[in-house]
């Protein structure tokens, strides 16, 4: 009976190390039924394929998934950095379109960071992804999304109908911007950034008093070009294994006389192995061309040595020759 009784645990528990961790993706208000039937297969085999490749500690298969290459490459990258899953059996969550028909998104799926064996996370392991769909249902990007409340309260304001579609566009490129981050995606950097770009970072300027206690007497600034800053940023990319950009209590504006321009400006959490720190963040956008938006202005001044009166924002900035 013993043999039995073990033979049976055995078979359980060989059965459940090839069982199917599944996620399934349930899409409301989509353009079509085609389209809705599309996106949810599509969803839910890649949910269900980071659930098997986490649970497994292997690497990803695409194979059978629409997934256009370039958000295959960037997903593949990201898993390098930090496996993840899926918790929930169902995901059900609305269609939205991003900008004047530049695709479709469902957002608010939860993940847990999940780091292999021996390495150290020290981030909420807790983040949302957003799933973005080309108008067929092909997935074409996966990014880490901004809270769902800031993402509310931009949406929700006093807006006109098309400021709104602009305003979706802006904040799925600034959840790109972040993720761009956390995978050390040097390409969409490269991209993003105009060729002119103005990149300015504050330093907190420390003396010493006559009792020898340290204070805090201003901030210096320093001004680069996109090559210096890029260059800059590559080698931080190398002495770290692992980096985690978070935004907050984000704000977007738009410029009164040019509709194209927008400003954002943020909190953003720095986490590294090497360095953390946190600071306002300062994004001077130009959606001209919707589909290649640029950052013509990045600015970061240290959180806790900067009034809110001087951190800068779109007034800061003469746009007159954008």
């Amino acid at each position: 009976m013993k043999k039995i009784i073990a033979l049976g645990i055995c078979l359980f528990m060989a059965v459940l190390g090839h069982a199917q961790y599944e996620t399934t993706l349930v899409v409301t208000d989509a353009p079509s039924t085609a389209v809705k039937a599309r996106m949810e297969q599509n969803g839910t085999k890649l949910l269900t394929e980071l659930n098997n490749a986490q649970g497994e500690n292997r690497n990803l298969s695409l194979a059978g998934i629409n997934i256009n290459n370039q958000a295959a490459e960037s997903l593949m990258i990201m898993w390098e950095v930090c496996p993840f899953r899926c918790d929930e059996v169902e995901i059900v969550e609305r269609c939205l379109h991003i900008g004047n028909n530049q695709g479709l998104q469902v957002r608010n799926i939860p993940v847990i960071m999940e780091p292999r064996a021996g390495e150290r996370f020290d981030e909420d392991q807790y983040q949302e992804i957003v799933l973005n769909f080309d108008n067929s249902g092909q997935i074409t990007n996966l990014c880490f999304s901004i809270a769902q409340n800031l993402y509310t309260q931009v949406m929700r304001s006093n807006l006109e109908v098309t400021d709104l579609r602009r305003r979706s566009l802006v904040l799925d490129f600034v959840e790109q911007f972040r993720t761009a981050y956390n995978r050390k995606d040097m390409a969409f950097l490269e991209d993003i950034f105009s060729d002119d770009a103005l990149i300015i970072t504050g330093t907190v300027r420390k003396r010493v008093n006559n009792d020898g206690v340290q204070f805090v007497s201003g901030v210096s600034y320093k001004v680069q070009d996109k090559r210096t800053y890029l260059s800059n940023l590559s080698a931080v990319f190398r002495r770290n294994q692992r980096i985690n950009v978070v935004f907050d209590d984000v704000k977007v504006m738009k410029h009164r006389q040019k509709d194209y321009i927008y400003g954002v400006k943020l909190v953003q959490h720095w986490n590294a192995d090497t360095y953390s720190d946190k600071g306002y963040l300062f994004l001077l956008w130009d959606f001209k061309d919707e589909a290649n938006p640029k950052i013509h202005v990045r600015t970061w001044q240290p959180y806790d040595a900067t009034p809110e009166k001087e951190v800068f924002g779109l007034n800061s900035f003469n746009v007159s020759k954008l």
